[in-house]
């Protein structure tokens, strides 16, 4: 019996040893460099990330027999690419502000960003939301910044668009939710979730801002919020917010209480930009939403922001001008534009390598999610903070398909024909 004993012992001991040299030891710790350059890479003349000395872009496998040592150096460089964007934002004008705004000297704190004018500005206001993850203010995927371009993975394109068109900017920065202080992690106050977070800026500087005019865009979880936000503040909404463009936004009138009112709100005002194969702008038909929804030319849920942006610039502009009473812009076009998925020179295609199969899009909760990510779930809403746990891909592809119903089911919501009950049905 003890030789069994001593023979079983040395079988797991020697499986231990396997497991070590399959995944590297789960005790070691890295010491990584702090800047972009001291890992070799750099952003180049087209804010594409390259090697230094080759030329190439982002390579994810350092270290071929160990993934842990590949998923811990490609979160370190994320990170510092972080602070790069926080930079880039501040080159365009926009000042981090502090939250909450009556912080304790001793209190866990975030921040967010917004341009000079987000307050003084008497007539147009933007508000951008990201996803869920790693990512941060003025990121739309962290994965795009890696492998792409800058212009695909960060929110500069909109902030350079939105200024010069008039309007004051609000960067929502939802995934900072706890902090550290001394040895504890506590949770920040009004930024304990994504949803607090956007309440919070709603209240303490939506409000009070002298915009009239006020737009919001949101990709992933950044519906989420925005559907909470209309719930508690639909009144404002309708006086204030006259376009609401999503992007591949994971919203559901199923799992976050809401009413016919703020669906038929949704209808009105609101337009979905969801992953699909159709070309850009194609009417799409959902299962399990009411809202409006198109394609954005492109099936990869990360780039959704980026292939739709023109017509999101159209589409505010002809929301904006119809909820002023003010004439389109001379030569306004509406015409649908072509995707502008394989705009870069690096090439989409590169999200396809074993980075991206083991890191997936930061828009979505994946092994690439953060401790912060984690505890940004809203335990007050146990069934919305599901939402963030769900494949986005799965559902889209059990949700889209071309349309024509979808205008029915629209207008029937806009009508008051339907309760919640029906419409919760049909989900």
């Amino acid at each position: 019996m003890k030789l069994q004993c001593l023979l079983f012992l040395s079988l797991l001991a020697s499986c231990g040893t396997i497991k070590c040299k399959m995944f590297g030891d789960e005790d070691e710790e890295y010491d990584f460099p702090k800047t972009l350059e001291e890992f070799g890479y750099h952003f180049n003349e087209d804010e594409q990330l390259r090697n230094i000395e080759t030329g190439n872009g982002f390579n994810f496998v350092e270290k071929g027999d160990n993934h842990r040592y590949n998923q811990n150096r490609y979160e370190a460089i994320g990170d510092i690419i972080t602070d790069y964007v926080y930079e880039l934002l501040e080159k365009e004008g926009l000042e981090r502000t502090t939250i909450p705004v009556d912080a304790q000297e001793d209190e866990p704190t975030s921040f967010f960003f917004q341009t000079k004018d987000a307050q003084s500005n008497p007539d147009k206001l933007l508000i951008l939301i990201h996803g869920s993850g790693p990512v941060k203010a003025g990121q739309w995927a962290r994965s795009l910044i890696m492998n792409d371009c800058l212009d695909s993975g960060t929110q500069l394109p909109y902030i350079r668009w939105a200024m010069s068109n008039g309007y004051g900017v609000i960067v929502a920065n939802t995934n900072i939710n706890t902090a550290t202080v001394g040895k504890a992690k506590k949770k920040i106050r009004g930024s304990e979730s994504p949803e607090k977070h956007t309440t919070y800026l709603w209240e303490t500087f939506v409000q009070p801002a002298q915009a009239k005019n006020v737009a919001i865009v949101a990709h992933s979880y950044g519906g989420v919020c925005v559907l909470n936000l209309v719930n508690t503040f639909l009144k404002e909404f309708k006086e204030r917010v006259f376009a609401m463009a999503f992007t591949d936004s994971v919203h559901s009138f199923q799992h976050q209480e809401t009413t016919e009112e703020t669906i038929s709100f949704f209808v009105e005002r609101g337009v979905n930009w969801a992953s699909s194969y159709d070309k850009l702008d194609t009417k799409l038909k959902t299962h399990i939403d009411y809202t409006p929804t198109l394609s954005a030319g492109t099936d990869k849920h990360a780039l959704t922001s980026y292939t739709s942006m023109k017509s999101i610039f159209k589409f505010i502009t002809k929301k904006y001008c119809e909820h002023t009473g003010t004439p389109l812009p001379e030569g306004f076009d509406d015409t649908p534009e072509e995707a502008n998925e394989n705009n870069s020179s690096k090439g989409i295609e590169n999200l396809e390598t074993p980075m991206s199969q083991e890191v997936t899009d930061d828009s979505q909760m994946s092994q690439d999610v953060t401790e912060e990510s984690q505890m940004s779930q809203n335990t007050e809403n146990q069934e919305t903070s599901e939402l963030k746990d769900t494949n986005k891909e799965e559902t889209m592809s059990q949700e889209t398909v071309p349309s024509e119903e979808m205008k029915q089911n629209s207008q029937m919501s806009q009508d008051g024909k339907e309760t919640k009950d029906n419409v919760k049905s049909e989900l």
